[in-house]
């Protein structure tokens, strides 16, 4: 900088073209670099509305090369809730994600209980526990949660729901 005839630190006073009066402001003079990015929003926008699930939790699959959705973390979920539209957050994890209806027996409380029984006329939902259809209820749950209430029902887990 000293051999082109500038400051050490790059501050040159600078004077407006229109006035002829000095910048009261320290402006930088020298080499800058900039680097250029190559990224084309055609090559990573990912847009999807339905396609392929897993078939163990019913979820969308991640990867946009075979057709996945994205997938929203906890800290864009936080970042949405902290935003007020809780109605995105239900719509993005339940809605378009995996949503399921699930009978629940509301006098045991139990999900995996009730059992659909073919009758003559009709089917019927039937709890196993309590050998009566009085008091099933249909409610949406994601089906990753009755996928969790069945694994633990295997470790000998009950998970109980209480329906109002």
């Amino acid at each position: 900088m000293i051999k082109a005839g500038y400051n050490y630190y790059g501050n040159e006073p600078m004077y407006s073209g229109i006035l002829g009066t000095e910048f009261k402001a320290d402006i930088y003079l020298g080499v800058v670099y900039y680097q250029r990015l190559r990224h084309m929003v055609k090559d990573k926008y990912q847009v999807r509305a339905t396609g392929p699930v897993n078939s163990i939790t019913q979820q969308p699959i991640k990867g946009r090369k075979v057709g996945g959705g994205i997938r929203i973390g906890e800290m864009e979920r936080d970042s949405l809730l902290a935003h007020g539209i809780s109605h995105v957050v239900y719509d993005r994890l339940f809605t378009a994600s995996d949503y399921s209806l699930a009978h629940v027996c509301n006098y045991c409380k139990s999900i995996i209980t009730p059992l659909t029984q073919a009758t003559f006329s009709h089917k019927n939902v039937v709890c196993r526990y309590c050998e009566t259809h009085k008091h099933i209820k249909v409610v949406p749950l994601p089906f990753v949660f009755k996928y969790l209430v069945a694994e633990l029902a295997a470790m000998n887990i009950k998970i109980t729901l209480d329906i109002t």
